[in-house]
């Protein structure tokens, strides 16, 4: 937050009026100086506050007017006067006049010594700088969380890169839905430089999404965001940051297959508890891969979403109307998707048998993070 004239007269201990009042409050003020001599345009220049105990204050009000004049031709912020020294007040019609070019005329009690005034202005000189460091901070910060999330950093480096934000391995994700991603960007950071908590937050796809080293600290944060943003979801421990992208989404199916509703769900709480699938989120990912492996590698490869396709199938009991209607495809456009997929994994989807071991294999996707709980976007 910028320091301007009206930060000035808003701090009691400057002891600081406005002779002008309204005028100028929003002036810029970086340092302040005290200058007796009559021109002091020639020695101080833009943002500076001009002090003076009136001796080279003119006499008249022309030279006054001349002398505001001079100042704000300078980008000199304003000019603030000792309230019992000046021998030669500013004049009504001077005052006026500085009120007409917009230039700030201010009054300092008696009592509070210039260097007061001028400690004060430094010191919120500093404030605005660190807040401009901190600022680039975390707009850095969430450049790296978005590049982790894409999985375009490998992982040495990028744990390089997170050990500068005193970020280091076991880590987990935090995800969350609040109303302003943006604001509560804000907060997340705030939040966590009060308790001392190492994070990286940006905002991808309408949810807030934090790295942080799992700890009491940071489970603190977590359940205190937790209330005002409506829940958030965490991913499991992972000790290698190309393994980001599975957290974030494991972190994101907690939030919503975990109905979070204002505390903190844990991934290993809503994971799947099937009688035929285990809890161990790499026995999932070998059995997801071992079927859907060549399905997924076509869709990257090629763009397409048949990985959804099959899964929306599936879902719908293999209904040929309900997920045509779903996936907004004509049916015969489902046949040819389906047949196709058929041919990449090669499963028979009309066959029971294979239609269960697709179906168990979205579900393991599911668990260990792979796929979304609920998965929106193409299905080519």
């Amino acid at each position: 937050m910028t320091f301007t004239v009206g930060s000035l007269l808003a701090l009691p201990a400057a002891g600081t009026s406005s002779l002008t009042p309204g005028v100028g409050e929003e002036r810029p003020i970086t340092w302040g100086h005290v200058c007796e001599l009559q021109e002091p345009w020639r020695w101080l220049g833009p943002g500076a506050l001009v002090m003076t105990t009136g001796i080279g204050i003119p006499a008249t009000t022309e030279d006054q007017c001349l002398y505001l004049d001079g100042m704000l031709g300078a980008g000199i912020a304003a000019v603030a006067v000792d309230e019992v020294m000046a021998e030669t007040p500013f004049t009504p019609e001077a005052l006026a006049h500085a009120g007409r070019i917009g230039f700030p005329v201010l009054e300092t009690v008696h009592e509070i010594r210039f260097v007061t005034v001028a400690m004060a202005i430094a010191e919120a000189a500093q404030q605005e700088a660190a807040m401009r460091a901190r600022r680039a901070e975390r707009t850095h910060a969430s450049f790296l969380l978005d590049e982790l999330c894409d999985g375009s950093l490998p992982a040495e480096p990028a744990a390089r890169l997170a050990g500068a934000y005193d970020l280091s391995a076991p880590f987990t994700v935090a995800a969350a839905q609040p109303e302003d991603t943006r604001r509560a960007l804000d907060e997340a950071y705030t939040a966590c430089d009060a308790a001392e908590v190492s994070v990286l937050a940006t905002v991808r796809e309408g949810h807030l999404v934090m790295l942080v080293e799992p700890g009491a600290g940071s489970r603190a944060v977590l359940e205190e965001l937790a209330v005002a943003w409506r829940g958030i979801g965490v991913s499991s421990r992972f000790q290698r940051l190309d393994e980001l992208p599975t957290a974030a989404r494991q972190a994101r199916g907690a939030l919503v297959g975990g109905h979070a509703d204002g505390r903190v769900v844990h991934f290993e709480e809503h994971e799947s508890s099937s009688l035929f699938l285990p809890n161990d989120t790499d026995q999932l990912r070998r059995i997801a891969r071992q079927v859907l492996g060549p399905l997924r590698t076509y869709d990257q490869q090629r763009g397409t979403s048949l990985t959804q396709t099959l899964r929306v199938f599936l879902e719908e009991n293999r209904s040929w109307v309900r997920a045509s209607e779903r996936l907004f495809v004509h049916r015969q456009t489902l046949i040819a998707r389906i047949s196709r997929i058929e041919k990449i994994i090669g499963r028979d989807l009309s066959s029971m048998d294979d239609a269960a071991e697709c179906w168990l294999a979205v579900q393991a996707a599911i668990g260990c993070g792979d796929l979304e709980p609920v998965e929106a976007g193409r299905a080519d």
